[in-house]
Protein backbone atom coordinates (compact mmCIF):
# COMPACT_ATOMS: atom_id res chain seq x y z
CA UNK A 1 0.00 0.00 0.00
CA UNK A 2 1.40 3.39 -0.99
CA UNK A 3 1.97 6.19 1.52
CA UNK A 4 -1.25 8.11 2.18
CA UNK A 5 0.67 11.35 1.76
CA UNK A 6 1.16 10.39 -1.88
CA UNK A 7 -2.39 9.18 -2.42
CA UNK A 8 -4.38 11.88 -0.63
CA UNK A 9 -7.44 12.55 -2.74
CA UNK A 10 -8.64 16.10 -2.15
CA UNK A 11 -7.23 18.09 -5.06
CA UNK A 12 -6.48 21.81 -4.90
CA UNK A 13 -4.04 24.09 -6.71
CA UNK A 14 -1.06 25.86 -5.13
CA UNK A 15 0.68 28.68 -6.93
CA UNK A 16 4.42 29.12 -6.75
CA UNK A 17 6.12 32.50 -6.71
CA UNK A 18 5.83 32.59 -10.50
CA UNK A 19 2.81 32.12 -12.73
CA UNK A 20 3.29 28.36 -12.70
CA UNK A 21 0.96 26.17 -10.69
CA UNK A 22 1.74 22.90 -8.94
CA UNK A 23 -1.19 20.48 -8.52
CA UNK A 24 -1.67 19.69 -4.86
CA UNK A 25 -3.67 17.46 -2.59
CA UNK A 26 -4.54 17.87 1.04
CA UNK A 27 -3.14 15.76 3.83
CA UNK A 28 -3.61 16.38 7.52
CA UNK A 29 -5.07 19.78 6.70
CA UNK A 30 -1.94 20.84 4.78
CA UNK A 31 -1.55 21.15 1.05
CA UNK A 32 1.17 19.01 -0.49
CA UNK A 33 2.10 18.31 -4.11
CA UNK A 34 -0.08 15.77 -5.84
CA UNK A 35 2.82 13.65 -6.99
CA UNK A 36 0.49 11.62 -9.22
CA UNK A 37 0.24 14.74 -11.40
CA UNK A 38 3.73 16.21 -11.09
CA UNK A 39 6.61 15.20 -13.38
CA UNK A 40 10.07 16.66 -13.98
CA UNK A 41 8.98 18.48 -17.13
CA UNK A 42 5.96 19.95 -15.33
CA UNK A 43 7.94 21.44 -12.46
CA UNK A 44 8.33 25.22 -12.77
CA UNK A 45 11.50 26.32 -14.58
CA UNK A 46 14.60 27.42 -12.71
CA UNK A 47 14.59 31.16 -12.19
CA UNK A 48 18.22 32.13 -12.86
CA UNK A 49 21.18 31.13 -15.02
CA UNK A 50 23.92 29.18 -13.32
CA UNK A 51 26.78 26.74 -13.79
CA UNK A 52 29.58 24.95 -12.05
CA UNK A 53 32.74 23.47 -13.46
CA UNK A 54 34.22 20.11 -12.63
CA UNK A 55 37.89 19.15 -13.00
CA UNK A 56 39.57 16.78 -15.44
CA UNK A 57 40.55 14.48 -12.57
CA UNK A 58 37.01 14.17 -11.28
CA UNK A 59 35.56 13.71 -14.76
CA UNK A 60 38.11 10.97 -15.45
CA UNK A 61 37.18 9.18 -12.24
CA UNK A 62 33.45 9.48 -12.98
CA UNK A 63 33.83 8.49 -16.63
CA UNK A 64 31.85 11.52 -17.82
CA UNK A 65 31.55 15.26 -17.30
CA UNK A 66 30.16 16.13 -13.87
CA UNK A 67 29.86 19.90 -14.39
CA UNK A 68 26.50 21.47 -15.27
CA UNK A 69 25.07 24.57 -16.87
CA UNK A 70 21.47 25.73 -16.65
CA UNK A 71 19.61 28.73 -17.99
CA UNK A 72 16.64 30.66 -16.72
CA UNK A 73 13.54 28.91 -18.05
CA UNK A 74 15.06 25.39 -18.05
CA UNK A 75 12.99 22.72 -16.31
CA UNK A 76 14.91 20.27 -14.09
CA UNK A 77 14.81 17.44 -16.64
CA UNK A 78 17.05 19.59 -18.87
CA UNK A 79 19.96 19.93 -16.42
CA UNK A 80 19.67 16.92 -14.08
CA UNK A 81 21.02 13.48 -14.94
CA UNK A 82 19.92 9.97 -14.01
CA UNK A 83 22.99 9.50 -11.84
CA UNK A 84 21.88 12.36 -9.60
CA UNK A 85 18.96 10.21 -8.37
CA UNK A 86 20.57 6.76 -8.29
CA UNK A 87 19.93 6.32 -4.55
CA UNK A 88 16.68 8.31 -4.28
CA UNK A 89 14.27 7.97 -7.20
CA UNK A 90 16.29 5.10 -8.78
CA UNK A 91 15.24 6.07 -12.29
CA UNK A 92 17.79 3.60 -13.69
CA UNK A 93 15.47 0.75 -12.72
CA UNK A 94 12.98 1.81 -15.39
CA UNK A 95 12.91 0.18 -18.81
CA UNK A 96 11.62 2.11 -21.83
CA UNK A 97 8.65 -0.26 -22.00
CA UNK A 98 7.70 0.59 -18.41
CA UNK A 99 7.99 4.31 -19.11
CA UNK A 100 5.81 3.90 -22.21
CA UNK A 101 3.14 2.08 -20.22
CA UNK A 102 3.01 4.98 -17.73
CA UNK A 103 3.04 7.82 -20.24
CA UNK A 104 1.43 6.36 -23.35
CA UNK A 105 4.30 7.36 -25.65
CA UNK A 106 4.40 5.58 -29.03
CA UNK A 107 7.68 3.66 -29.19
CA UNK A 108 7.32 3.13 -32.94
CA UNK A 109 7.63 6.88 -33.47
CA UNK A 110 10.94 7.12 -31.57
CA UNK A 111 14.27 6.86 -33.34
CA UNK A 112 17.35 5.31 -31.76
CA UNK A 113 19.08 8.67 -31.45
CA UNK A 114 16.44 9.82 -28.95
CA UNK A 115 17.55 7.21 -26.41
CA UNK A 116 20.27 9.39 -24.91
CA UNK A 117 22.54 6.71 -23.51
CA UNK A 118 22.75 4.69 -26.71
CA UNK A 119 25.50 6.77 -28.32
CA UNK A 120 27.84 5.83 -25.45
CA UNK A 121 27.31 2.10 -25.96
CA UNK A 122 30.07 0.04 -27.51
CA UNK A 123 29.10 -3.23 -29.17
CA UNK A 124 30.57 -5.09 -26.19
CA UNK A 125 28.70 -2.91 -23.68
CA UNK A 126 25.46 -3.33 -25.59
CA UNK A 127 25.85 -7.12 -25.62
CA UNK A 128 26.56 -7.02 -21.89
CA UNK A 129 23.40 -4.98 -21.25
CA UNK A 130 21.28 -7.24 -23.50
CA UNK A 131 22.91 -10.71 -23.28
CA UNK A 132 20.61 -12.31 -25.87
CA UNK A 133 22.28 -10.19 -28.55
CA UNK A 134 25.35 -12.42 -28.36
CA UNK A 135 23.39 -15.24 -29.97
CA UNK A 136 22.07 -13.09 -32.82
CA UNK A 137 23.83 -12.55 -36.14
CA UNK A 138 25.44 -9.22 -36.96
CA UNK A 139 23.35 -8.83 -40.10
CA UNK A 140 20.09 -9.15 -38.18
CA UNK A 141 20.85 -6.06 -36.09
CA UNK A 142 21.01 -3.24 -38.61
CA UNK A 143 22.69 -0.52 -36.46
CA UNK A 144 25.53 -2.88 -35.46
CA UNK A 145 25.88 -4.16 -39.02
CA UNK A 146 26.08 -0.60 -40.36
CA UNK A 147 28.54 0.47 -37.64
CA UNK A 148 30.89 -2.37 -38.58
CA UNK A 149 30.47 -1.63 -42.28
CA UNK A 150 31.28 2.05 -41.75
CA UNK A 151 34.40 1.32 -39.73
CA UNK A 152 35.67 -2.07 -41.00
CA UNK A 153 34.33 -2.18 -44.54
CA UNK A 154 33.77 -5.70 -45.87
CA UNK A 155 36.23 -7.38 -43.48
CA UNK A 156 33.60 -9.01 -41.25
CA UNK A 157 31.08 -11.79 -41.75
CA UNK A 158 27.50 -10.53 -41.19
CA UNK A 159 26.38 -14.12 -40.63
CA UNK A 160 28.53 -14.62 -37.53
CA UNK A 161 26.98 -13.94 -34.15
CA UNK A 162 27.78 -10.93 -32.00
CA UNK A 163 29.31 -13.31 -29.48
CA UNK A 164 31.64 -14.75 -32.12
CA UNK A 165 32.66 -11.26 -33.20
CA UNK A 166 33.54 -10.27 -29.63
CA UNK A 167 35.59 -13.44 -29.16
CA UNK A 168 37.49 -13.24 -32.44
CA UNK A 169 37.75 -9.45 -32.79
CA UNK A 170 37.66 -7.82 -29.34
CA UNK A 171 38.83 -4.51 -30.79
CA UNK A 172 35.66 -4.38 -32.89
CA UNK A 173 33.68 -4.69 -29.67
CA UNK A 174 35.01 -1.30 -28.58
CA UNK A 175 33.32 0.52 -31.47
CA UNK A 176 30.56 2.83 -30.22
CA UNK A 177 27.16 3.32 -31.79
CA UNK A 178 27.57 7.08 -31.62
CA UNK A 179 29.99 6.83 -34.55
CA UNK A 180 27.05 6.49 -36.97
CA UNK A 181 23.88 8.53 -37.53
CA UNK A 182 21.39 6.94 -35.15
CA UNK A 183 18.47 9.03 -36.39
CA UNK A 184 18.10 6.58 -39.28
CA UNK A 185 16.99 3.67 -37.05
CA UNK A 186 13.86 2.89 -35.09
CA UNK A 187 14.29 2.49 -31.33
CA UNK A 188 13.30 -1.17 -31.64
CA UNK A 189 15.92 -1.86 -34.33
CA UNK A 190 18.01 -3.31 -31.49
CA UNK A 191 16.08 -6.32 -30.07
CA UNK A 192 15.48 -6.16 -26.33
CA UNK A 193 16.46 -2.53 -25.93
CA UNK A 194 13.06 -1.40 -24.66
CA UNK A 195 12.71 -4.22 -22.13
CA UNK A 196 16.17 -3.72 -20.59
CA UNK A 197 16.54 -1.62 -17.40
CA UNK A 198 18.31 1.63 -18.21
CA UNK A 199 20.83 0.92 -15.46
CA UNK A 200 22.14 -2.06 -17.47
CA UNK A 201 23.62 0.26 -20.07
CA UNK A 202 27.13 1.64 -19.78
CA UNK A 203 27.36 5.22 -18.50
CA UNK A 204 23.61 5.39 -17.90
CA UNK A 205 24.32 7.97 -15.17
CA UNK A 206 25.43 10.48 -17.81
CA UNK A 207 22.03 10.79 -19.50
CA UNK A 208 19.95 13.88 -18.84
CA UNK A 209 16.41 13.00 -17.80
CA UNK A 210 15.01 14.59 -20.97
CA UNK A 211 17.20 12.24 -23.07
CA UNK A 212 15.28 9.14 -22.00
CA UNK A 213 12.08 8.82 -24.06
CA UNK A 214 9.05 9.67 -21.93
CA UNK A 215 10.90 9.87 -18.62
CA UNK A 216 10.29 13.61 -18.21
CA UNK A 217 6.55 12.88 -18.25
CA UNK A 218 6.48 10.12 -15.61
CA UNK A 219 4.74 11.25 -12.38
CA UNK A 220 6.96 11.30 -9.32
CA UNK A 221 4.60 8.86 -7.62
CA UNK A 222 5.60 6.17 -10.15
CA UNK A 223 9.37 6.41 -9.68
CA UNK A 224 10.99 3.07 -8.73
CA UNK A 225 12.46 4.65 -5.61
CA UNK A 226 9.12 6.24 -4.77
CA UNK A 227 8.38 9.61 -3.24
CA UNK A 228 6.46 10.13 -0.02
CA UNK A 229 6.48 12.16 3.12
CA UNK A 230 9.40 11.46 5.47
CA UNK A 231 7.19 11.96 8.49
CA UNK A 232 3.81 13.30 9.55
CA UNK A 233 4.58 16.68 11.15
CA UNK A 234 2.28 19.54 10.12
CA UNK A 235 2.79 23.07 11.44
CA UNK A 236 1.03 26.38 11.01
CA UNK A 237 2.78 29.55 9.89
CA UNK A 238 2.04 31.47 13.07
CA UNK A 239 4.32 34.48 12.45
CA UNK A 240 6.17 35.57 9.30
CA UNK A 241 9.22 37.68 10.13
CA UNK A 242 11.88 39.26 7.90
CA UNK A 243 15.65 39.31 8.27
CA UNK A 244 15.80 41.97 10.97
CA UNK A 245 15.31 39.05 13.31
CA UNK A 246 18.39 37.44 14.86
CA UNK A 247 19.53 34.73 17.26
CA UNK A 248 16.94 32.12 16.33
CA UNK A 249 17.91 28.92 18.14
CA UNK A 250 14.82 26.72 17.96
CA UNK A 251 14.90 25.92 14.26
CA UNK A 252 13.64 23.01 12.17
CA UNK A 253 15.97 23.73 9.22
CA UNK A 254 19.53 22.81 8.29
CA UNK A 255 21.06 20.03 6.20
CA UNK A 256 21.57 16.29 6.19
CA UNK A 257 25.18 17.02 7.13
CA UNK A 258 24.60 19.36 10.09
CA UNK A 259 21.19 18.14 11.15
CA UNK A 260 17.95 20.07 10.94
CA UNK A 261 18.10 22.25 14.03
CA UNK A 262 20.83 24.67 12.90
CA UNK A 263 20.58 28.02 14.76
CA UNK A 264 20.67 31.38 12.97
CA UNK A 265 22.58 34.35 14.41
CA UNK A 266 21.67 37.20 12.04
CA UNK A 267 19.46 38.01 9.03
CA UNK A 268 17.08 35.33 10.22
CA UNK A 269 14.07 35.79 7.97
CA UNK A 270 11.80 32.95 9.01
CA UNK A 271 8.41 31.49 9.70
CA UNK A 272 7.59 30.91 13.33
CA UNK A 273 5.49 27.78 13.67
CA UNK A 274 2.60 26.65 15.76
CA UNK A 275 1.14 23.19 16.11
CA UNK A 276 2.21 20.26 18.23
CA UNK A 277 4.31 20.66 21.37
CA UNK A 278 7.37 19.70 19.32
CA UNK A 279 6.69 22.48 16.78
CA UNK A 280 5.30 25.35 18.85
CA UNK A 281 7.62 28.35 18.71
CA UNK A 282 10.09 26.67 16.34
CA UNK A 283 11.49 28.55 13.33
CA UNK A 284 11.98 27.59 9.68
CA UNK A 285 14.80 29.87 8.51
CA UNK A 286 14.95 31.31 4.98
CA UNK A 287 17.69 29.73 2.86
CA UNK A 288 18.00 33.02 1.00
CA UNK A 289 19.94 34.38 3.98
CA UNK A 290 21.49 31.34 5.67
CA UNK A 291 23.84 28.68 4.36
CA UNK A 292 24.82 25.41 6.02
CA UNK A 293 27.30 22.66 5.25
CA UNK A 294 26.15 20.02 2.80
CA UNK A 295 27.31 17.33 0.40
CA UNK A 296 29.82 14.56 0.93
CA UNK A 297 32.71 12.86 -0.82
CA UNK A 298 34.80 14.62 -3.45
CA UNK A 299 31.75 16.35 -4.90
CA UNK A 300 30.96 17.70 -1.45
CA UNK A 301 33.63 20.36 -2.03
CA UNK A 302 31.48 22.01 -4.69
CA UNK A 303 30.18 25.50 -3.90
CA UNK A 304 32.54 25.66 -0.94
CA UNK A 305 30.62 22.81 0.66
CA UNK A 306 27.60 25.07 1.29
CA UNK A 307 23.88 24.94 0.51
CA UNK A 308 20.86 26.97 1.61
CA UNK A 309 19.31 25.85 4.86
CA UNK A 310 16.07 23.92 4.48
CA UNK A 311 14.26 20.63 5.06
CA UNK A 312 13.61 17.31 3.31
CA UNK A 313 9.91 16.59 3.76
CA UNK A 314 9.89 14.31 0.69
CA UNK A 315 13.26 12.58 0.95
CA UNK A 316 16.75 13.09 -0.42
CA UNK A 317 15.83 13.69 -4.07
CA UNK A 318 15.64 17.46 -3.50
CA UNK A 319 15.65 20.00 -0.72
CA UNK A 320 12.75 22.32 0.12
CA UNK A 321 13.99 25.79 1.03
CA UNK A 322 11.98 28.61 2.56
CA UNK A 323 12.78 31.58 0.32
CA UNK A 324 11.06 34.95 0.13
CA UNK A 325 9.54 36.07 3.43
CA UNK A 326 6.96 38.80 2.87
CA UNK A 327 5.79 40.07 6.25
CA UNK A 328 3.74 42.81 4.58
CA UNK A 329 1.51 40.34 2.75
CA UNK A 330 1.99 37.66 5.44
CA UNK A 331 3.18 35.05 2.95
CA UNK A 332 6.27 32.99 2.21
CA UNK A 333 7.48 31.20 -0.90
CA UNK A 334 9.55 28.03 -1.11
CA UNK A 335 12.09 26.76 -3.62
CA UNK A 336 13.44 23.36 -4.59
CA UNK A 337 17.21 22.84 -4.70
CA UNK A 338 18.92 19.87 -6.33
CA UNK A 339 22.39 18.30 -6.27
CA UNK A 340 24.73 16.34 -8.54
CA UNK A 341 25.79 12.83 -7.52
CA UNK A 342 28.12 10.07 -8.68
CA UNK A 343 27.60 7.01 -6.52
CA UNK A 344 28.68 3.41 -7.09
CA UNK A 345 32.25 2.66 -8.17
CA UNK A 346 33.99 5.00 -7.86
CA UNK A 347 31.83 6.72 -5.28
CA UNK A 348 32.42 10.45 -5.63
CA UNK A 349 29.53 11.36 -3.34
CA UNK A 350 27.18 14.29 -3.94
CA UNK A 351 27.44 18.04 -4.17
CA UNK A 352 25.54 20.18 -1.69
CA UNK A 353 21.96 20.98 -2.65
CA UNK A 354 22.76 24.27 -4.36
CA UNK A 355 21.27 23.94 -7.87
CA UNK A 356 18.20 26.11 -7.80
CA UNK A 357 15.92 27.50 -7.02
CA UNK A 358 12.97 25.98 -8.73
CA UNK A 359 9.83 27.78 -7.50
CA UNK A 360 7.68 25.45 -5.43
CA UNK A 361 4.80 26.39 -3.13
CA UNK A 362 3.57 29.55 -1.39
CA UNK A 363 2.01 29.71 2.08
CA UNK A 364 0.03 32.39 3.86
CA UNK A 365 0.11 33.07 7.58
CA UNK A 366 -1.95 30.56 9.61
CA UNK A 367 -1.89 28.12 6.66
CA UNK A 368 -0.88 24.54 7.61
CA UNK A 369 2.43 23.38 6.10
CA UNK A 370 3.59 19.79 5.72
CA UNK A 371 7.10 19.55 7.23
CA UNK A 372 7.90 15.83 7.06
CA UNK A 373 9.79 14.60 10.10
CA UNK A 374 10.94 17.44 12.36
CA UNK A 375 13.94 16.77 14.59
CA UNK A 376 13.91 17.40 18.30
CA UNK A 377 16.29 20.09 19.54
CA UNK A 378 19.84 18.84 20.16
CA UNK A 379 22.85 21.13 20.46
CA UNK A 380 23.89 22.02 16.91
CA UNK A 381 26.58 24.13 15.15
CA UNK A 382 25.90 27.68 14.04
CA UNK A 383 25.20 28.62 10.46
CA UNK A 384 27.24 30.54 7.93
CA UNK A 385 25.25 33.66 6.94
CA UNK A 386 25.15 34.54 3.24
CA UNK A 387 25.56 38.25 4.04
CA UNK A 388 22.44 39.14 2.06
CA UNK A 389 19.66 41.48 2.98
CA UNK A 390 16.06 40.98 2.02
CA UNK A 391 14.64 42.47 -1.17
CA UNK A 392 11.21 42.56 -2.71
CA UNK A 393 12.33 40.17 -5.46
CA UNK A 394 11.04 36.70 -4.57
CA UNK A 395 13.36 35.15 -7.13
CA UNK A 396 16.62 36.68 -5.97
CA UNK A 397 19.38 34.10 -5.61
CA UNK A 398 22.42 34.54 -3.31
CA UNK A 399 25.37 35.11 -5.60
CA UNK A 400 27.50 32.60 -3.77
CA UNK A 401 25.08 29.73 -4.25
CA UNK A 402 26.32 29.12 -7.79
CA UNK A 403 29.72 29.56 -9.36
CA UNK A 404 31.03 29.84 -12.88
CA UNK A 405 34.62 29.84 -11.70
CA UNK A 406 35.92 26.91 -9.67
CA UNK A 407 33.36 25.53 -7.20
CA UNK A 408 35.58 22.52 -6.55
CA UNK A 409 38.21 24.75 -5.06
CA UNK A 410 39.54 23.27 -1.85
CA UNK A 411 38.58 25.22 1.28
CA UNK A 412 41.33 26.34 3.63
CA UNK A 413 42.73 23.08 4.95
CA UNK A 414 44.09 21.99 8.30
CA UNK A 415 47.06 19.68 8.74
CA UNK A 416 48.53 17.38 11.36
CA UNK A 417 52.20 16.51 11.60
CA UNK A 418 52.92 12.82 12.29
CA UNK A 419 55.79 12.07 14.67
CA UNK A 420 57.71 9.92 12.16
CA UNK A 421 61.01 11.26 10.85
CA UNK A 422 60.04 11.18 7.18
CA UNK A 423 56.32 11.91 7.15
CA UNK A 424 54.94 15.09 5.59
CA UNK A 425 51.87 16.71 7.19
CA UNK A 426 48.51 15.03 6.63
CA UNK A 427 45.71 17.19 5.25
CA UNK A 428 42.83 16.40 7.60
CA UNK A 429 40.24 17.97 5.31
CA UNK A 430 41.39 15.78 2.41
CA UNK A 431 41.36 12.72 4.69
CA UNK A 432 37.88 13.68 5.90
CA UNK A 433 36.58 13.90 2.32
CA UNK A 434 38.25 10.63 1.34
CA UNK A 435 36.86 8.61 4.26
CA UNK A 436 33.42 10.18 4.07
CA UNK A 437 33.19 9.35 0.34
CA UNK A 438 33.29 5.67 1.29
CA UNK A 439 31.71 5.43 4.71
CA UNK A 440 28.52 7.49 4.57
CA UNK A 441 26.87 10.54 6.08
CA UNK A 442 26.59 11.92 9.58
CA UNK A 443 23.28 10.09 10.03
CA UNK A 444 24.44 6.75 8.55
CA UNK A 445 23.79 3.65 10.67
CA UNK A 446 25.71 0.50 9.67
CA UNK A 447 24.84 -3.17 9.86
CA UNK A 448 25.15 -5.18 13.06
CA UNK A 449 28.55 -6.90 13.08
CA UNK A 450 31.12 -8.44 15.42
CA UNK A 451 34.91 -8.30 15.32
CA UNK A 452 37.37 -11.13 15.94
CA UNK A 453 37.44 -10.31 19.67
CA UNK A 454 33.71 -10.69 20.08
CA UNK A 455 32.90 -6.97 20.22
CA UNK A 456 29.54 -6.38 18.51
CA UNK A 457 27.73 -3.26 17.40
CA UNK A 458 26.93 -0.96 14.50
CA UNK A 459 29.05 1.52 12.54
CA UNK A 460 27.85 5.05 13.30
CA UNK A 461 28.06 8.29 11.40
CA UNK A 462 30.19 9.65 8.58
CA UNK A 463 33.16 7.46 9.51
CA UNK A 464 31.27 4.39 10.73
CA UNK A 465 32.87 4.39 14.17
CA UNK A 466 31.78 1.20 15.92
CA UNK A 467 29.27 1.68 18.71
CA UNK A 468 31.29 -0.53 21.07
CA UNK A 469 34.33 1.78 21.02
CA UNK A 470 34.87 3.31 24.49
CA UNK A 471 35.31 6.84 23.10
CA UNK A 472 32.09 6.55 21.10
CA UNK A 473 30.21 5.21 24.11
CA UNK A 474 31.59 7.99 26.32
CA UNK A 475 30.39 10.72 23.94
CA UNK A 476 26.93 9.19 23.55
CA UNK A 477 26.30 8.14 27.15
CA UNK A 478 27.14 11.65 28.35
CA UNK A 479 23.94 12.99 26.76
CA UNK A 480 20.48 12.68 28.27
CA UNK A 481 19.00 9.46 26.92
CA UNK A 482 22.37 8.38 25.46
CA UNK A 483 22.73 5.31 27.66
CA UNK A 484 19.29 4.10 26.58
CA UNK A 485 20.26 4.71 22.94
CA UNK A 486 23.35 2.51 23.35
CA UNK A 487 21.23 -0.17 25.02
CA UNK A 488 18.90 -0.06 22.02
CA UNK A 489 21.87 -0.62 19.70
CA UNK A 490 23.25 -3.43 21.86
CA UNK A 491 19.88 -5.20 21.77
CA UNK A 492 20.11 -5.15 17.94
CA UNK A 493 17.03 -2.98 17.58
CA UNK A 494 16.80 -0.73 14.53
CA UNK A 495 17.87 2.88 15.07
CA UNK A 496 17.22 5.80 12.74
CA UNK A 497 19.56 8.43 11.39
CA UNK A 498 17.59 11.09 13.26
CA UNK A 499 18.20 9.29 16.56
CA UNK A 500 21.88 8.99 15.75
CA UNK A 501 22.30 12.73 15.17
CA UNK A 502 20.59 13.41 18.47
CA UNK A 503 23.15 11.42 20.46
CA UNK A 504 26.21 11.43 18.16
CA UNK A 505 26.23 14.89 16.62
CA UNK A 506 28.41 16.06 13.70
CA UNK A 507 30.58 17.93 16.24
CA UNK A 508 31.10 14.71 18.22
CA UNK A 509 32.00 12.86 15.05
CA UNK A 510 34.48 15.54 14.00
CA UNK A 511 36.13 15.64 17.40
CA UNK A 512 36.56 11.88 17.33
CA UNK A 513 37.78 11.99 13.73
CA UNK A 514 40.52 14.54 14.44
CA UNK A 515 41.76 12.63 17.49
CA UNK A 516 41.61 9.34 15.63
CA UNK A 517 43.45 10.51 12.52
CA UNK A 518 46.16 12.17 14.60
CA UNK A 519 46.71 8.92 16.51
CA UNK A 520 46.69 6.74 13.42
CA UNK A 521 49.07 9.09 11.58
CA UNK A 522 51.57 8.91 14.43
CA UNK A 523 51.42 5.11 14.55
CA UNK A 524 51.58 4.62 10.77
CA UNK A 525 54.47 7.06 10.29
CA UNK A 526 56.63 4.87 12.54
CA UNK A 527 55.82 1.58 10.80
CA UNK A 528 57.97 0.21 8.00
CA UNK A 529 56.54 0.08 4.50
CA UNK A 530 57.34 -3.40 3.11
CA UNK A 531 57.51 -1.94 -0.40
CA UNK A 532 60.25 0.63 0.32
CA UNK A 533 61.79 -0.76 3.49
CA UNK A 534 61.44 2.75 4.98
CA UNK A 535 58.85 4.31 7.30
CA UNK A 536 55.54 5.06 5.63
CA UNK A 537 55.36 8.45 3.93
CA UNK A 538 53.45 10.26 1.18
CA UNK A 539 50.67 8.33 -0.55
CA UNK A 540 51.61 5.13 1.23
CA UNK A 541 51.20 6.84 4.60
CA UNK A 542 47.70 7.91 3.58
CA UNK A 543 46.93 4.34 2.54
CA UNK A 544 48.21 2.91 5.81
CA UNK A 545 46.22 5.39 7.92
CA UNK A 546 43.11 4.39 5.97
CA UNK A 547 43.90 0.68 6.41
CA UNK A 548 44.05 1.08 10.19
CA UNK A 549 40.86 3.15 10.22
CA UNK A 550 39.23 0.31 8.30
CA UNK A 551 40.63 -2.70 10.13
CA UNK A 552 42.10 -1.47 13.42
CA UNK A 553 45.65 -0.51 14.36
CA UNK A 554 46.82 -4.13 14.41
CA UNK A 555 45.55 -5.00 10.94
CA UNK A 556 48.39 -6.44 8.79
CA UNK A 557 49.78 -4.07 6.17
CA UNK A 558 48.09 -4.43 2.74
CA UNK A 559 45.92 -7.27 4.05
CA UNK A 560 43.41 -8.90 1.72
CA UNK A 561 40.89 -9.30 4.54
CA UNK A 562 37.52 -7.78 3.55
CA UNK A 563 34.69 -6.06 5.38
CA UNK A 564 31.31 -7.58 6.19
CA UNK A 565 29.93 -6.42 2.85
CA UNK A 566 32.85 -7.79 0.86
CA UNK A 567 33.11 -4.42 -0.89
CA UNK A 568 36.72 -3.65 0.02
CA UNK A 569 39.77 -5.46 1.27
CA UNK A 570 42.09 -3.64 3.64
CA UNK A 571 44.44 -3.01 0.71
CA UNK A 572 41.81 -1.76 -1.76
CA UNK A 573 40.22 0.42 0.92
CA UNK A 574 43.54 2.17 1.47
CA UNK A 575 44.01 2.62 -2.27
CA UNK A 576 40.54 4.12 -2.70
CA UNK A 577 41.11 6.57 0.15
CA UNK A 578 44.49 7.55 -1.28
CA UNK A 579 42.94 8.17 -4.70
CA UNK A 580 40.25 10.47 -3.33
CA UNK A 581 42.72 12.14 -0.94
CA UNK A 582 45.12 12.91 -3.76
CA UNK A 583 42.37 14.36 -5.96
CA UNK A 584 41.36 16.67 -3.13
CA UNK A 585 44.98 17.69 -2.54
CA UNK A 586 45.68 18.33 -6.21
Amino acid sequence: MKNPIVLAIISIVATSSTAFAIPTTEWGGAKIPDWTQVSFSELPPIHKDGAFQSTAEIDNMAGYEMGRTWSQGNTPDEFLKLGDFSTSFKLQNFSIDEIASLTGIDLKSIVLEEFGTIADQSIEALASAIPELKNMTIGSILPINDLLTATLGATFDPNQTIGELLTKSPMAGELKLGEIDLSAYDLESIPGITETPIGNFENWENSFIEEIPGLSEVPFSEFPGGIAGTGTDVGTADLILKNVEGNRTRTISGSDKEGFTVPCKENCAHVELNGSQKLAGRQWISGQFQEVRGGFGILGQTNGGKEPTGIHPFGEGFKVVLWEVNDTENSVSTMLFFRVCKRGTPDLGCTPYFIGGVPFMTFDETMPMFLGKVEELPNNPLQTPTNLTSTNNPLQTPTNLTSTNNPLQTPTSTFIQPTGDYAAPINTDAMFAALESIEGKYNSVGKWTCDSKGNCGRGLGAFQYMSYRPDVQSLISGKPGGAEFLTKIDSQKAVTGDELLLYFSPEDQHTLFENDINNLANIASQQIDPITGLPFEGDRLVERIAQMHFGGINIPIDSNASDINGTYTVKTYGEQVRQVYRTYED
